[in-house]
């Protein structure tokens, strides 16, 4: 009678680091693709936001939509709809429950306890307030800060309380956002940054909770942009608490360009800082990171949306210069007309 040999001890041994070893390769390989997914979202969500942009333009005469709802050209002068709010229904096809003329303010920031019925379509009923709500198209899925996070209260200009859900993105608040522009302003535009990154919560490393909420319509540091400095008019406003570079950036033919930068940090009024800052980080799962800057979980780099409606990614390893000079528009020379 012939007997079938045992695995030895080493054998056994070999199969288990081989399985172990492919098992390691295989959740590397998902873990890779997944990131690509999201990496993929991310990019189209910044698209899309690129792409209403132009939609709005041509809506309004070549005016960009407003950054905040205060000082000249606000909507309603209460703080109330954010650029990403403008943008909603140039993005997707969105019940839009808010009307600046035919609703209260609280319908656009109730807290999600207070249901608001109307029709659209069929009957529907939603609680809380229009920048009380996950808007898919404003995160991005690799952000891991927050799991549709609702209900953050702050206090509006008026001393009252709204509240509001957090985004992922944020505009780049050197465009001249809710100026009228000439069509040819962004033509052949394909280095200037519209929309970046900012996580939807930001930990500094003080112990303060910075959050990102798109549907914010006023200076502070929670709204939804980046490089945005408080203007000195109207008197009142508050600190954005972000930091912008002073303008115009360095000559481009000086090698020490990005140690010749100054920056303000929150207010136009701020006084110029030499400082050694990176442009953009990359945030961690738990949310630590400079709120007054913006960040990416992507690890290549910092999505960005440009002018032309591309998409493209700086590499951790971008220079300040390089980073801040996509960010600076052309100079606007305003049409007879358009103010």
């Amino acid at each position: 009678m012939h007997h079938r040999p045992a695995f030895t001890r080493i054998q056994a041994l070999l199969s288990v680091m081989i399985v172990a070893l492919l098992t390691g390769i295989i959740v590397a390989t998902l873990a890779r693709l997944r990131e690509a997914a999201d990496s993929m979202k991310c990019q189209n969500n910044l698209k899309q936001l690129a792409v209403a942009t132009s939609g709005y333009q041509a809506t309004f005469q070549d005016r960009l939509p407003p950054l905040v709802d205060q000082g000249e050209g606000a909507l309603t002068s209460k703080g109330l709809p954010s650029l990403f709010y403008t943008l909603i229904p140039h993005v997707e096809a969105w019940p839009i429950l808010y009307q600046p003329n035919e609703s209260p303010p609280e319908a656009y920031h109730a807290h999600s306890t207070v249901p608001f019925s109307f029709k659209w379509k069929d009957h529907i009923v939603q609680h809380g307030g229009t920048a009380n709500q996950g808007w898919r198209a404003v995160i991005d899925p690799a952000d891991k800060t927050a799991d549709k996070l609702r209900d953050v209260p702050m206090t509006l200009p008026d001393g009252t309380t709204g509240y509001y859900a957090t985004g992922s993105y944020a505009a780049n608040g050197l465009i001249p956002w809710g100026t009228a522009i000439p069509e040819s302003y962004f033509q052949g535009s394909a280095n200037v940054i519209l929309f970046g990154e900012r996580p939807q919560v930001c930990n500094t490393p003080s112990g303060e909770v910075v959050y990102n909420l798109w549907g914010l319509g006023f200076y502070s540091p929670h709204m939804p942009a980046f490089a945005t400095l408080t203007p000195t008019d109207p008197s009142g406003l508050l600190t954005t608490g972000q930091i912008a570079p002073v303008l115009p950036l360095p000559e481009e033919a000086w090698a020490d360009r990005d140690a010749r930068m100054q920056f303000r940090i929150g207010t136009q009024e701020s006084a110029p800082l030499q400082m050694d800052v990176n442009p953009f980080g990359r945030y961690r799962s738990d949310g630590k990171c400079d709120a007054r800057l913006p960040a990416t979980p992507h690890r290549e780099g910092m999505q960005v949306a440009m002018a032309d409606g591309s998409v493209r990614v700086f590499s951790h390893s971008t220079s300040p210069w390089v980073f801040w000079l996509a960010c600076v528009p052309p100079k606007l020379e305003v049409p007879p007309g358009k103010k």
